[in-house]
């Protein structure tokens, strides 16, 4: 009689060990997924953030444009590059074209330009690479 109960507690004990194994799995495997969708959540969230300041390097350019150009009387150049060094928008880099035209109203002259701005960050192929492009019209 001791001999069966003894048998009977070794096959318990090879169950549990079973069982506490495939919990380890399930856990383990559960643990690694959160931390990949945590990953992939705070990527998303800098290339978020990262484009909404794209955004604002190409409207900078923009701005930058319409300034020399009130201030000038026409546009800058054809094609100009910004590198941008300062504040959270350090690193951009900002191309901006500007093309004007002469046209008549009446007996009036005017000028239209036509201003696009391209802000980028990183190198094409990176991860943490961003573009953003602002076009912006305007008759003087």
């Amino acid at each position: 009689m001791r001999r069966e109960g003894r048998a009977r507690r070794a096959s318990e004990r090879g169950f549990a060990l079973i069982a506490a194994l495939i919990l380890l799995v399930v856990l383990g495997t559960t643990g690694a997924v959160m931390l990949r969708m945590t990953g992939m959540q705070q990527a998303g969230s800098t290339l978020a953030i990262l484009g909404a300041r794209a955004s604002l390097a190409a409207r900078s350019g923009v701005d930058w444009a319409l300034h020399q150009t009130m201030a000038n009387g026409g546009c800058p150049a054809d094609t100009t590059t910004l590198d941008l060094t300062e504040g959270f928008l350090s690193g951009f880099r900002v191309t901006v074209r500007c093309r004007a035209s002469s046209h008549f109203e009446g007996n009036d002259e005017r000028t239209s330009l036509s201003i696009e701005s391209e802000a980028s960050f990183g190198t094409p192929g990176s991860p943490d690479f961003v573009f953003r492009e602002v076009q912006a019209s305007l008759v003087l």
